[in-house]
């Protein structure tokens, strides 16, 4: 009777190392990808309405009623900030150049830029955590500009972007 005993035992352990080892088995092979989103830039496109280029802008009054126009032709929606940078022939004492964005019923002072007294202002329009860009975006924000009368005389020119907000 031991001998059955033992000869059911092992058949039983037998078996149970076979199972353990078939169902560890790889039965396929591996295969793996990798890949990278990108953005391929030309979702969002900003314009001005009417352009800016050649205009001459007087000291001491506002200027303008210019547009700067977002659209998001993409199917993908975007955090961003609207970025701009100022560049001039001379340096700028603070406070020299004020511009204001039209909500649709009162005008705003943007008061986002720095690099007073340099020849280089830059700034942002938007909320300090950026605005949802999403498919279908089509938004032209009326600016106007005010040079006062300590602001040099010289040319101007502006750079402005739109980046992602993180």
């Amino acid at each position: 009777m031991n001998k059955n005993k033992i000869g059911v035992l092992a058949v039983v352990l037998l078996s149970t190392l076979v199972v353990g080892v078939y169902a560890g088995m790889t039965l396929s092979n591996h295969i793996s990808a990798s890949w990278t989103v990108t953005n391929t830039g030309t979702e969002l496109t900003l314009s001005w309405e009417p352009s800016l280029d050649g205009s001459n802008f007087a000291r001491g009054v506002w200027n303008g009623n210019y547009g700067i126009r977002l659209q998001n032709t993409g199917t993908a929606t975007y955090k961003v900030l609207v970025y701009f940078d100022i560049y001039a022939n001379a340096g700028l004492p603070t406070d020299c150049v004020k511009i204001q964005y039209y909500d649709g019923a009162i005008w705003h002072d943007l008061t986002t830029m720095t690099g007073w007294t340099t020849a280089h202002l830059s700034g942002y329009f938007g909320p300090p955590g950026g605005f949802d860009c999403t498919p279908g975006w089509n938004q032209l924000t009326l600016l106007r500009v005010m040079f006062d009368g300590d602001a040099p005389i010289t040319e101007y020119s502006v750079n402005a972007y739109v980046a992602a907000v993180p």
